[in-house]
């Protein structure tokens, strides 16, 4: 049963161009973020000293992966936002029937756009809570780590989910069709659920193992000392770890509420996704304050990399 349903009290909505418009220029806002963090940690890249030893090209190809789908995003929500509030503002909700021509190829390649953008999400979600399980300084038993078999099987799925959602998307017969359909409303539902249990249970596996190795170790961990790799990883957990599963959530209630605002949310994730890994990335190779307190007696740290 829909929550639509069992909540009828709760669909009070807002006008499909209103809540793009909302969404547009949120995700502008956003998108402003994203470009400034994006091109902060190109630079910031060009340090080794690691907390977490990340494998620099690999992120680099992810980031940028994820950059470039948030652009492709933004440009195709601009681009039908120019057409939907321009072009047909002479026409009686003109700007609603547009942005209800789901089948237009601008939509279709933004909705492309934001399931490869999330699925990529996902998989930097899971290559985090690997690099972090297998650390030399976590010491993590090897048959702990298979357990991330798990969240890999529900992010194939979500990507079964959410490429046959935009294909059914493509589909869809020129009249009398919404983003609510069967064929669409199951499979992008099912690729928002598949997300958030991958995310989910990829943060979950982390914060068990930490909470164990923490409590085995409490008696031998500096507490307060920034160089402590527990208290480092639960910060990468709690920027990526929330962020995500929290507004996948919110997208879940409206969706299945079959709300015009989730169409806000939905031009937000892109973005949100692609800032939420960047945010991570920088914490774990910005030198950290014992790093710096290290390297003054001596020669001083080098901001280009040089005697390292």
């Amino acid at each position: 049963m829909a929550l639509s349903q069992l909540f009828p009290y709760m669909t009070a909505d807002i006008l499909l161009d209103k809540a793009t418009f909302i969404g547009l220029w949120i995700e502008s806002l956003l998108y402003g973020c994203h470009l400034t963090v994006f091109l902060f940690s190109l630079y910031v890249l060009r340090f080794n000293k690691l907390t977490l030893k990340y494998n620099l090209t690999l992120t680099l190809l992810m980031l940028t992966a994820m950059f470039a789908l948030s652009t492709i995003h933004m440009t195709s929500n601009l681009a039908r936002g120019m057409v939907a509030f321009v072009s047909y503002q002479e026409k009686p909700f003109g700007a609603s029937i547009y942005l209800k021509q789901l089948w237009a190829l601008s939509n279709v390649t933004k909705q492309a756009a934001y399931v490869t953008n999330i699925l990529i999400g996902d998989s930097f979600a899971l290559y985090r809570s690997y690099v972090i399980l297998n650390d030399i300084s976590f010491d993590c038993d090897k048959r702990f780590c298979k357990l991330i078999v798990l969240p890999i099987c529900t992010l194939i799925a979500s990507a079964g989910c959410g490429y046959k959602s935009v294909y059914n998307l493509s589909q869809l017969p020129h009249s009398g069709a919404n983003a609510f359909v069967q064929e669409i409303y199951n499979f992008r539902a099912g690729l928002l659920g598949l997300s958030l249990a991958t995310n989910t249970l990829a943060t979950m596996l982390v914060v068990v193992f930490i909470a164990r190795k923490g409590y085995e170790s409490g008696s031998r961990l500096p507490i307060g000392e920034i160089q402590n790799p527990y208290r480092k990883a639960c910060f990468s957990l709690i920027q990526l770890g929330i962020v995500i599963p929290a507004s996948l959530i919110i997208s879940i209630v409206l969706y299945s509420l079959k709300m015009n605002a989730n169409y806000i949310m939905l031009d937000s994730m892109s973005q949100i996704a692609g800032l939420a890994s960047i945010i991570v990335v920088i914490n774990n190779y910005l030198p950290s304050r014992y790093m710096l307190s290290q390297s003054q007696p001596t020669s001083g740290l080098s901001w280009s990399g040089e005697g390292r």
